[in-house]
């Protein structure tokens, strides 16, 4: 099976890929990934990945974003929602979509284990990652050697159980086993 990946940024694109292919071994491919954040929005871009979507040929895309703020703000999140119905329209209704909420880095708040040994660190468990504001922030207070450039490597150590303890995670791997399970 084929997996197309379409996210903000390479970083994000990549760090998925790692901690999907813990439980999926499927064929993970990059999708617009010379596009990066808003311009994720724009007309042009659809006609990129509608070409793209041609070319790769994916069973399913799992669209990535982050809504940059809380699962309260309506606004932000209507704003992501017409994304990816626009987005999915243009690849046929294959997608799924993966809205970090707050960002991606919420995921590694799932398991700071990880972190801390990553680091050497002595950050505290978190209750609910999708209320933390500024999870990228949060992480760079407790530890100068952090750079959001290290994720991919991170999100290849992080246990994809843990980061089922994240509400939105979880619902997105049920609705992408959904569509796996329908193609099958």
């Amino acid at each position: 099976m084929r997996i197309g990946l379409v996210g903000e940024a390479p970083n994000d694109t990549q760090s998925v890929k790692n901690l999907m292919m813990k439980k999926y071994n499927y064929d993970f491919v990059f999708m617009l990934d010379r596009i990066n954040g808003s311009k994720l929005d724009s007309q042009k871009t659809k006609r990129f990945l509608r070409i793209e979507y041609e070319i790769k040929n994916p069973d399913i895309v799992i669209f990535i974003r982050d809504l940059d703020s809380l699962f309260s703000n309506k606004t932000q999140l209507g704003k992501r929602k017409s994304y990816f119905t626009n987005s999915n329209s243009v690849v046929d209704k294959k997608g799924v979509f993966l809205l970090h909420i707050y960002e991606i880095e919420a995921l590694i708040l799932c398991d700071v284990e990880t972190f801390n040994t990553i680091y050497n660190s002595q950050l505290d468990l978190v209750d609910d990652p999708m209320m933390v504001e500024e999870p990228k922030e949060y992480l760079k207070s407790k530890t100068k050697l952090y750079n959001e450039s290290h994720n991919a490597d991170i999100f290849e150590k992080l246990s994809f159980e843990k980061a089922l303890n994240c509400n939105y995670f979880e619902r997105f791997v049920t609705l992408f086993d959904n569509r796996v399970d329908a193609l099958n």
